[in-house]
C-alpha cells in the first residue's frame, strides 16, 4: 500500500498525523530555503543539496516511511521556494542514496526500510558517544580528503561553509553542519566511509540531540564554529594534512567541551 504525503489513503490515524506534521514542517523550512541569507538566491546545487537533506532526514527519522509518495514536483517546488529544476535534483540525490524511488506517471516514493530485525543505533547512542566516534573518524577524513579532494568537491565544500556562515538559528546551522560534514566524508573519494557518515547524520537526526542542541548552538557558539569550519576549508585548499587534522581534531574537541557543559 502507498500513502500519499498531502492527502490521506485511508491510512492510520497515526499515519495521517506524521504526514500532516512533516508537510507543515517542509514548508516552513522551505521558506529557510529560499530566502535565508537576507533573501539572496543561492546556487541551485547548493539549494537542492539543502532539500536532499531536509528530506533525507524525514526519511531517516522514520517521519516519511517505506511506500510513503512525496508531493509533486511542483508542490515541492513551492514548498521550497525552488524551482522544479533543484527539486528534481534534490530528489536525484536521494534516489542515488537509495532512499526514494522515481516511478514515471506515478510519481517519488519512499523506498528505504531500516532493518526490522536490528535496533536502530540512534535509539541507544547518547549525542556523547556520537561526538566520540566523529572524533575518531573525522580527522581521518581531513586527511584522506587533502588527497583526494577534486575541484569540484573543495566546490562543494565552499559551498557548505558559506551555508553555515548565513544562518543563526540552532536548527539551520544543524543541517547545514551536517552537509558540511558529508561534503568533507565525500571528498575521501571512499564510499565505505560517505556510508558511515550517512549513518552519523542519521543518529544525529535523532530526537536526543534535537533536545539540548538548542542549548548548544547559540549564536556565539555558531560564530566560533564557522571559525573553525573556515580553517578547516583553508587547510584543506592549501592541502595541508598535519593542519587540517589539527584543526578538525580541535573542532571535535571543542564539540565535546560544549556538550559536556550543556549537561552540567
Amino acid at each position: 500500500m502507498t500513502y500519499d504525503v498531502l492527502g490521506g489513503d485511508g491510512g492510520t490515524d497515526r499515519r495521517a498525523a506524521r504526514n500532516k506534521k512533516w508537510a507543515g514542517a517542509m514548508v516552513i523550512e522551505g521558506t529557510q530555503v529560499g530566502n535565508q541569507n537576507g533573501g539572496i538566491s543561492r546556487p541551485a546545487d547548493s539549494a537542492a543539496d539543502a532539500i536532499a537533506a531536509q528530506l533525507a532526514r524525514r526519511i531517516l527519522d522514520g517521519s516519511l516511511a517505506m511506500g510513503d509518495r512525496l508531493p509533486p514536483e511542483r508542490s515541492l517546488a513551492e514548498s521550497f521556494s525552488a524551482s522544479r529544476g533543484t527539486v528534481r535534483e534534490a530528489l536525484r540525490s536521494l534516489s542515488a542514496r537509495g532512499l526514494v524511488a522515481r516511478r514515471v506517471g506515478s510519481g517519488t516514493f519512499v523506498i528505504y526500510e531500516p532493518d526490522a530485525g536490528e535496533t536502530d543505533v540512534s535509539e541507544i547512542t547518547s549525542p556523547l558517544e556520537l561526538v566520540e566516534v566523529r572524533a575518531a573518524i573525522e580527522p581521518q577524513m581531513a586527511r584522506l580528503a587533502v588527497r583526494n579532494a577534486t575541484a569540484r568537491d573543495m566546490a562543494a565544500l565552499e559551498r557548505a561553509v558559506a551555508e553555515m556562515e548565513g544562518v543563526e538559528d540552532a536548527e539551520s546551522f544543524s543541517l547545514a553542519d551536517e552537509l558540511f560534514h558529508l561534503r568533507l566524508a565525500e571528498a575521501t573519494h571512499n564510499p565505505l566511509i560517505v556510508e558511515i557518515y550517512h549513518r552519523i547524520n542519521h543518529v544525529r537526526a535523532h530526537q536526543q540531540w534535537d533536545s539540548i542542541k538548542n542549548k548548544i548552538l547559540t549564536p556565539e557558539q555558531i560564530t566560533a564554529y564557522n571559525a573553525e569550519h573556515r580553517a578547516l576549508l583553508a587547510a584543506l585548499s592549501r592541502r595541508d594534512a598535519d593542519r587540517a587534522v589539527k584543526v578538525l581534531s580541535a573542532h571535535m574537541d571543542r564539540a565535546r567541551a560544549d556538550l559536556l557543559a550543556s549537561a552540567s
